[in-house]
């Protein structure tokens, strides 16, 4: 069985998981960015591709099944959806995660507080603005009155930094003031239950640099474009809440795209005085499950052992080959 992936992302992490277990490993890459992958040995089988639209031509070896990461999804969009491989997870999940309207859906769906969304015609208070897709935070901003907002949109349109198409598929939410934080989730098909193996929360690029009220007076843009992620263990007592969000997704993602989510997800929180509030969701793996290549410490109570989310999939896929129920995790 071959395990394969985009050289991006958290590429590292899926090639190394996949070797952990046994698994020959393989790596589409742009070209120019092969050395990584080579320094860091975690795959022989590299692929150069010229653009990511390559992928939608490649011929997959009769034993690969290809996992997916943000990458794909930032720079297919829904074309990511006709990768001619075998995915690990539903397809449908990628599709639900990219559009906004149908991501706010599901989280409303299975009964968690989300943000209030807010016209851009009738913004009156503190308000952040999102761009579709899994762009990491790129382009975000925030506003206080529609007037802020238009002049910003007009600034990012003609820098080029978004088009017509993402302002119409723009978002505005009420902004929250709270902690963040990113629950990694699995859902195991084979052992019929939501697991949650890590937290992380993201650096933004100068957003955690600044004082969040004092931005404007420095007259520096805060940008929420992620460079990184830090672990974060929460208190015991709000465990019980974080994996009742992720049962309750799992559940309302198998009502609205059947079978559901399947292996890794997130759920985008902050922690308020008094409530998680989600913000959005992600059917996949996310690059803050990164941080515990050797095991989290959640991951290592649950398992006794040092199980990264990669490593997770690949057992995952190695259970179902031997009770001889793989297509059950693939689409």
């Amino acid at each position: 069985m071959i395990i394969s992936t985009v050289g991006s992302h958290s590429a590292l992490q899926i090639l190394h998981g996949a070797k952990q277990e046994g698994l020959r490993t393989k790596v589409y890459c742009l070209k120019g960015k092969e050395s990584l992958y080579k320094r860091y040995r975690v795959t022989k089988n590299i692929v150069s591709m010229d653009s990511y639209e390559d992928l939608l031509g490649i011929k997959p070896e009769s034993d690969e099944i290809f996992i997916p990461h943000g990458t794909i999804i930032a720079t297919l969009d829904e074309k990511a959806l006709e990768i001619p491989i075998p995915i690990f997870g539903n397809r449908q999940g990628m599709l639900w995660e990219m559009k906004r309207e149908k991501n706010l859906q599901l989280l409303q769906d299975a009964v968690i507080r989300t943000p209030k969304s807010i016209d851009a015609e009738n913004i009156e208070q503190p308000s952040i603005v999102k761009f579709p897709g899994a762009k990491g935070g790129d382009g975000y901003f925030l506003c206080t009155t529609s007037e802020e907002f238009e002049s910003k949109i007009s600034s990012l349109l003609e820098g080029g930094k978004i088009t017509k198409k993402d302002v119409q598929e723009i978002q505005i939410q009420e902004y929250i003031v709270g902690v963040t934080m990113y629950p990694h989730y699995f859902y195991s098909i084979i052992y019929d239950r939501v697991e949650m193996l890590g937290i992380d929360r993201r650096y933004e690029t100068n957003v955690d640099a600044l004082g969040r009220i004092s931005q404007e007076q420095m007259n520096i843009t805060p940008s929420y474009k992620v460079v990184g992620n830090q672990p974060l263990i929460i208190r015991e007592s709000l465990l019980p809440d974080i994996l009742d969000y992720g049962d309750r997704l799992l559940e309302s993602s198998k009502r609205l795209f059947h079978p559901g989510i399947i292996g890794p997800f997130c759920i985008e929180l902050a922690l308020t005085t008094d409530e998680l509030i989600a913000f959005e969701f992600t059917s996949r793996i996310v690059a803050g499950t990164s941080l515990y290549i050797a095991g989290s410490p959640y991951s290592k109570i649950l398992f006794n052992e040092e199980m990264s989310m990669s490593r997770r999939i690949a057992r995952e896929i190695k259970m179902a080959m031997e009770q001889r129920r793989l297509e059950e995790l693939l689409s």
